[in-house]
């Protein structure tokens, strides 16, 4: 007998359908929410994660970020000389560091967001209020759903990480 478990089996048109919203969000945000403020899409990604996750050390943010040790040891340097990160030292380890989001990158990543939420409110009008209040919930559903799958891709990278590794 075959299970129905939602975690066991996916329904078939689910893919496509994220797939199209991923994309379509995608041109969103780089063509009409971006403001390609001099941030390389690797330094984006490493700010997003420390917003999200908080503290790292820097193996682990290598590894998360699917690249090598000395790769993020030098992006990680960089930014530090912006001001957008900052090291301390591990409480559980004291011969190792953290990574961490400092004051610039945080004053960045409230500016980005308010900046989104600015444009996002822009562009509403073009959308009928019914369709505003079925997109607010969609998002509810979507958020959590969208990070679970995100907290999925991190598991299975680390698993290929270590794999490899």
């Amino acid at each position: 007998m075959e299970s129905k478990h939602p975690v066991e089996r996916a329904i078939p048109d689910v893919p496509d359908a994220i797939a199209e919203m991923i994309d379509l969000s995608t041109d969103m945000l780089w063509r009409y929410l971006s403001d390609r403020d001099g941030l390389s899409v690797s330094a984006t990604l490493v700010l997003n994660r420390l917003n999200r996750q908080g503290p790292m050390r820097l193996t682990a943010l290598a590894s998360a970020e699917g690249v090598s040790q000395s790769g993020m040891t030098q992006l990680v340097q960089r930014m530090e000389g912006q001001g957008l990160l900052e090291r301390s030292t591990d409480p559980d380890d004291g011969r190792a560091s953290l990574v961490m989001i400092g004051e610039t990158g945080r004053r960045f990543c409230d500016a980005r967001t308010n900046r989104w939420r600015q444009r996002i409110a822009e562009l509403l009008p073009a959308v009928c209020r019914d369709d505003q209040t079925a997109l607010w919930l969609a998002t509810q559903v979507v958020v959590r759903i969208l990070g679970q799958m995100t907290t999925a891709a991190d598991r299975q990278a680390q698993v290929g990480a270590e794999l490899t590794g």
